[in-house]
């Protein structure tokens, strides 16, 4: 019987008064870590064990740490959804400017050769998805200028040229 009221005594916990807290508050934010001689002076003042001081201190140390972990979490979280909604927008982005660059290389293509223009216009508006082969032969002068003569390739230049611009 003496050993469970014993064993009462040391589980219950007293709870520190407002006063206390306020004060071993007040003194962590000066100093996180307790020395000897703070520490006595403090339990001191407190009215309680330097033992219970220290554990305090130790936990309150322990929750802070704990607050931190999750506060960067959070900012991690934080960045990482503003990282993958960039990401998403610069997909989208992508996909734009590749249809663009479809539509353009169609365009080209059409006006190289005037007779799959007139093919075309009577085909699908839609561009389909393909790289000119041989395109280096739309860099020589003679070439252009030959595109440019031909009076099919003009509204073809101008629906480049208005596509290019959107």
């Amino acid at each position: 019987m003496e050993c469970s009221s014993k064993h009462r005594s040391i589980t219950a916990k007293k709870r520190l008064t407002q006063d206390q807290l306020h004060l071993l508050e007040t003194s962590f934010i000066t100093n996180p870590k307790l020395e000897g001689e703070s520490k006595q002076e403090l339990a001191s003042k407190l009215g309680l064990p330097p033992k219970q001081v220290a554990i305090w201190y130790q936990n309150k140390r322990a929750r802070c740490k704990t607050e931190a972990i999750e506060h960067d979490y959070e900012a991690t979280q934080l960045q990482l959804q503003n990282v993958l909604a960039h990401n998403q927008r610069l997909q989208s982005e992508v996909g734009r400017l590749t249809h663009k660059l479809n539509q353009a290389h169609h365009l080209l293509f059409l006006a190289s050769n005037p007779s799959a223009a007139s093919a075309s216009a009577s085909a699908s508006t839609s561009a389909p998805s393909f790289s000119v082969p041989g395109s280096s032969s739309l860099n020589s002068p003679a070439s252009m200028n030959s595109i440019w003569e031909n009076a099919e390739v003009l509204p073809i230049m101008e629906e480049l040229y208005a596509c290019l611009l959107e």
